[in-house]
């Protein structure tokens, strides 16, 4: 801190301080009878201006969320973008929007976490709303905003996930090819069931992908709005063989298209891929017809896991086909589908001898 002496043998002092927007200010202050009062003015000017330029600088929940929803939109898929921006505009904003981020409390957190209990909703919907409030505080904390992160203290909700998984029987799946009376869907369900695959993975496929000589079929990207981008994860990129019956439907519907490029869409026409609304509306339809019980397309990957299940298939294969990075993934998900029980386990062992 540097005091001058002024012409009227009083002290003045001129510092600089910065604003909000990164630039720097220049303040000359004048009149004071010694350089230790122009220090202590200069101080407490520096103290003041601090304070006045920080009061206000806490940005609103709403607006943190913003800019990390669009962080995350440059570094993540679509399909994923989507679902967190619906989480924060549905559940996040209209509870924390209009709040000061830096003045949220754990307590507030509480309270949040028993309103979506109180609502019903299952555990693992609550428990993916809480990770995405946490993911929020955290990129605030990465950017300055905040210090703590209060969802991460609170920690998430302590709720058992009630595991249920919906799936056709092959006698089902029958009964519903049954009332499909075109051979491009025809060719398509049975293709979701005996591959186990995402429908944005078959929607993705081109001809390049089949392999019909090794009755193989090669997942690497997926079909989701209008955009086709890499799997989920480096385990959803999967070789898989299937069923002589579904290749020559996959070689007859080729044939029918009339289709000569490797890099054409396969449920599609040349480069023109089926919408996912499309598809669900044709599969709505045909479930209509079949009167059989509701489920939706992804289920299709269930009754895959139960087919295969059923036919003694070991969790190694279910993981591999369905393209889950960890068999704990696939057993947490399908352990209660494996017809072995606790009680044949224990009569095996008394057969032992």
């Amino acid at each position: 801190m540097t005091v001058y002496k002024d012409v009227n043998d009083t002290h003045y002092f001129v510092t600089r301080v910065k604003l909000r927007n990164g630039k720097t200010k220049q303040i000359k202050r004048r009149g004071f009878k010694t350089p230790k009062e122009a220090r202590l003015a200069e101080a407490q000017l520096l103290i003041d201006w601090e304070n006045e330029e920080t009061k206000d600088e806490s940005m609103l929940f709403s607006e943190v969320a913003l800019e990390y929803l669009s962080w995350y939109k440059k570094r993540r898929k679509e399909s994923s973008y989507s679902k967190l921006s619906s989480l924060i505009r549905t559940h996040l904003n209209p509870n924390f929007g209009k709040r000061k981020i830096d003045a949220i409390r754990n307590r507030d957190i509480t309270k949040f976490q028993d309103k979506l209990i109180d609502k019903h909703y299952s555990a693992h919907h609550v428990k993916k709303i809480h990770t995405t409030l946490s993911a929020v505080f955290n990129y605030a904390i990465k950017q300055e905003y905040i210090k703590l992160n209060p969802a991460a203290i609170v920690g998430n909700v302590d709720l058992e996930e009630e595991r249920h998984v919906d799936y056709w029987t092959l006698e089902e799946f029958k009964c519903f090819l049954s009332k499909i009376d075109d051979p491009f869907y025809h060719t398509l369900f049975m293709t979701l069931y005996y591959s186990g695959m995402r429908k944005g993975e078959a929607l993705a496929l081109t001809w390049n992908d089949i392999d019909f000589p090794n009755n193989k079929i090669t997942i690497n990207k997926t079909y989701y709005k209008g955009n086709v981008t890499s799997v989920k994860t480096k385990a959803s990129r999967r070789t898989i063989i299937m069923p002589e019956h579904t290749m020559s439907l996959l070689s007859d519907l080729q044939v029918a298209q009339g289709h000569k490029k490797l890099d054409y869409v396969v449920f599609g026409e040349v480069y023109d891929y089926t919408s996912t609304t499309t598809l669900d509306r044709y599969f709505t339809k045909y479930l209509k017809l079949s009167g059989l019980k509701k489920i939706r397309i992804h289920d299709f990957r269930h009754s895959h896991a139960s087919y295969l299940i059923n036919n003694n298939a070991i969790p190694g294969i279910v993981a591999q086909r369905l393209g889950h990075s960890d068999i704990s993934t696939t057993l947490n998900i399908y352990s209660h589908l494996y017809p072995s029980t606790e009680k044949e386990a224990v009569l095996q062992m008394e057969n032992d001898f």
